[in-house]
């Protein structure tokens, strides 16, 4: 560490973070395509589709790393850190499903049957009276996409709809997250 600025030892921590993680991923989706091609048969989803999903969960591991660093770097405690890092998980799984809950839930109560041919058919619509409003769906679904395990769902679920928003989320995240991390890891004393 000695003759190399803050800056630089921070960011080569999390670039070996990302490389590795990224690396790992790539590895699985190898295996996954050489295994699963042969088996299943072709990829069924477009390839512009399975792009966007392979960039959101770059980004999202790069959104981990980010965090992680961002611990690691700033406690001194190893031990410390590694629980700071646990609990956080813990807290974000939990929020994002607290989040998710509240930004699927829909204006309306439908009762549906499904016929003979089984087709879904609505027999009755009624508001929902649990309904927490428009804004709060709204922003409740802003920071279910702003949380990596948030991300993680709607890629693992196949959810298109925000497949062009969650980049945005990630780069945002990541952006905060290392530009704090540098910061207070500058300020920093040292042992």
């Amino acid at each position: 560490m000695s003759g190399h600025s803050r800056i630089s030892i921070y960011l080569s921590n999390l670039i070996i973070s990302v490389i590795t993680s990224v690396f790992c991923e790539f590895i699985y989706l190898a295996i996954v395509l050489l295994i699963g091609t042969p088996m299943f048969g072709k990829l069924q989803m477009p390839f512009d589709q399975f792009c966007m999903s392979v960039l959101n969960v770059i980004l999202i591991i790069i959104a981990y790393c980010s965090i992680y660093n961002f611990i690691a770097m700033i406690c001194s405690e190893i031990t410390i850190s590694t629980t700071i890092c646990i609990l956080l998980f813990i807290a974000m799984f939990i929020a994002q499903g607290s989040f998710g809950l509240i930004a699927d839930t829909s204006p309306y109560i439908t009762h549906t049957s499904i016929d003979e041919n089984g087709n879904r058919q609505i027999i009755s619509q009624e508001p929902n009276p649990n309904y927490p409003g428009e804004q709060k769906v709204k922003i409740a679904r802003t920071i279910y996409l702003f949380i990596p395990q948030g991300q993680a769902q709607e890629v693992e679920s196949n959810n298109t709809e925000y497949a062009y928003q969650m980049p945005i989320y990630s780069i945002i995240l990541i952006s905060i997250v290392n530009i704090g991390g540098i910061y207070l890891f500058s300020k920093k004393e040292l042992k």
